[in-house]
């Protein structure tokens, strides 16, 4: 399948575009259904963002993903709410279980919390349009605590960067560090690339760091392990 060329959003009709000769990215006949916009223009608009990160990616098709942990909705500007609202104006509405990161103002005391309007208001309007997009109002940065955490293998999309490396070092489930609306685009076609740590090769450590047990000393406290985690970056650098 030719490979989109980059998308604005347009307030008219939609055309596919085969303008660029890349062949790289197998699609489904239903990938392809969204490409040419026969699900709807959110589906096609982030159909070909989908496609287009995985030829940037080199991955050779998409997978499909069991859910989703939608870090954009932090509102980090006019842009990011404009993208979500018109998501929202074409009929976007999400294709796997989708869960939202926290936000930037607590929804229902911001004005209370002397938040100034011009963050609460576009901010809470941000939330507002996620939801309207299908989103669970779950406003947290630990989905691994919910009843939705994904188990071994599970293939899926989360944002949020702790969460990212809990999933994928705990859980066992295989997730990318999606970025913001990035995110947002897989959950409405419920597919992405098939890239990094979607797969084994990417999984495979290529630096293994061994404590051994005998030579800690007494009781580990909650210091000691962020401590590590310091220290395990410096050895491993840009590994």
């Amino acid at each position: 399948v030719p490979v989109p060329p980059p998308l604005p959003l347009p307030a008219g009709p939609m055309q596919t575009s085969t303008s660029t000769p890349q062949e790289s990215v197998r699609l489904t006949p239903s990938d392809q259904e969204m490409l040419d916009g026969q699900h709807g223009r959110a589906a096609q608009v982030a159909m070909r963002v989908v496609v287009r990160m995985a030829d940037l990616q080199g991955a050779p098709e998409l997978i499909s993903v069991s859910q989703a942990h939608i870090d954009g909705c932090v509102y980090t500007g006019p842009a990011s709410l404009e993208l979500a609202e018109k998501l929202v104006a074409m009929g976007g509405s999400v294709r796997v279980p989708t869960t939202l990161n926290a936000i930037s103002v607590d929804r229902r005391r911001w004005r209370a919390l002397g938040v100034p309007a011009d963050l609460g208001e576009p901010a809470s309007a941000l939330a507002d349009a996620y939801l309207a997009l299908g989103c669970a109002p779950s406003f947290t940065c630990a989905p691994y605590l919910l009843d939705s955490a994904p188990s071994l293998g599970e293939q899926v999309t989360w944002g949020e960067s702790n969460a990212v490396v809990f999933a994928n070092s705990v859980l066992g489930a295989r997730t990318q560090k999606y970025a913001d609306f990035l995110d947002i685009c897989i959950a409405l076609t419920g597919r992405a690339p098939l890239a990094g740590a979607h797969l084994d090769a990417g999984r495979r450590a290529s630096v293994v760091l061994a404590l051994p047990r005998d030579g800690l000393v007494g009781p580990l406290d909650d210091a000691f392990w962020p401590v590590l985690g310091y220290l395990a970056g410096l050895r491993a650098r840009k590994r």
